[in-house]
């Protein structure tokens, strides 16, 4: 039986180049799916199949969540990623055609 939880991690930063908050779905170790939320508002995303210019699926193994959070930059949960996988994949879309905004996402939840 494989081991699959979805993952949000807080960074706490002031780059505006990096994102501030990672989400991922994992499963036995790997991310199969990722959203970077940016403070501006951006999304990028990445999948086995798709992956942006600032985001890509990790090439090593993602530490389990209190592993990340020792880190005091960092701090991490599991939560829900259907509903900012969702999102991402509509605000990439809008690139395309200009439209309102994305709903600030660090609190959906897997719903």
């Amino acid at each position: 039986m494989s081991d699959s939880y979805f993952q949000r991690v807080r960074w706490h930063h002031d780059n505006a180049e990096d994102p501030v908050v990672l989400w991922a779905h994992v499963v036995d170790g790997w991310e199969v799916r990722k959203v970077d939320e940016f403070a501006d508002g951006r999304l990028a995303w990445a999948d086995e199949e798709h992956a942006m210019a600032t985001t890509a699926l990790g090439q090593v193994p993602i530490p389990l969540p209190d592993e990340i959070a020792v880190d005091p930059q960092l701090s991490a949960s599991r939560r829900g990623l259907r509903c900012v996988t969702r999102a991402a994949r509509c605000s990439s879309r809008r690139l395309l055609r200009p439209s309102g905004g994305v709903a600030a996402l660090s609190g959906a939840d897997s719903r």
